[in-house]
């Protein structure tokens, strides 16, 4: 009699275990095949930036329309420049604000905003010359009143966020595997992509990095680490 009274919520919690194994299995087996997926792109796109970074210049008389594996240089000219401000205000009316500057190049028949540094900003005046190199059309190098801008390729871009998309991937193993008690790792998690794409990308040969760039990737390893050990401690006192 107890028996057929109490089957149906044990039915229901055996039925509730099932889909949640199920839903977990289903979350694996989606940030596998991504995995899989961001391993496959970053490793194109890293074939195509090695390429771009052993190429060698251009012949002078090379057109950068029809320069193939090589680095055309051509001189353009500076035609407008911009200062942006965007602002945020957080819950407690505190405002910060974030400065960008551009300039406007033109070569040829074509133009583009490229992003600039304050310094250069403040240097350049309208009809300065600016010496260009492009890969493939896109601008990767700006060289005008003696200041110099490094461009990404679209290639090294794109790695970026396959990275990007692997790590979050990788995050969201963490409450499938061990419960939804572990979101809280999130915000650790978050702050530990900015050094995990730095470490990446020198691993890779991208960008290496120096005194400055391993600096930065410790502390932000240690706030994430830091943030994710707190959360654990919490955790473990519950």
């Amino acid at each position: 009699m107890h028996i057929g009274r109490y089957w149906p919520k044990r039915r229901e919690v055996m039925y509730g275990s099932l889909l949640l194994v199920f839903l977990r299995v289903l979350i694996l087996a989606v940030v596998v095949m991504g995995l899989v997926m961001c391993a496959d792109r970053v490793e194109a796109h890293y074939q195509k930036v090695v390429v771009y970074r052993n190429a060698p210049l251009c012949p002078a008389a090379t057109r950068w329309q029809t320069a193939d594996d090589c680095v055309a240089q051509i001189t353009g000219e500076v035609v407008d420049a911009h200062r942006g401000e965007s602002c945020t205000t957080d819950s407690n009316g505190v405002s910060s604000c974030t400065v960008t500057y551009s300039v406007h190049v033109r070569f040829g028949q074509h133009s583009q905003w490229l992003t600039v540094d304050a310094s250069t900003y403040r240097a350049v005046e309208m009809g300065d010359r600016a010496d260009l190199r492009l890969w493939h059309g896109e601008v990767v190098r700006m060289t005008t009143q003696g200041h110099t801008e490094d461009y990404l390729t679209a290639s090294e871009l794109a790695s970026a966020g396959w990275l990007i998309l692997a790590w979050l991937l990788l995050g969201a193993t963490w409450p499938t595997l061990f419960g939804v008690r572990l979101i809280g790792l999130l915000p650790g998690w978050l702050v530990l992509t900015v050094p995990y794409l730095m470490v990446a990308y020198n691993l890779l040969g991208l960008n290496p990095m120096g005194v400055v760039g391993w600096s930065i990737t410790a502390v932000l390893s240690a706030v994430g680490m830091g943030f994710m050990g707190r959360w654990l401690l919490e955790l473990a006192d519950w």
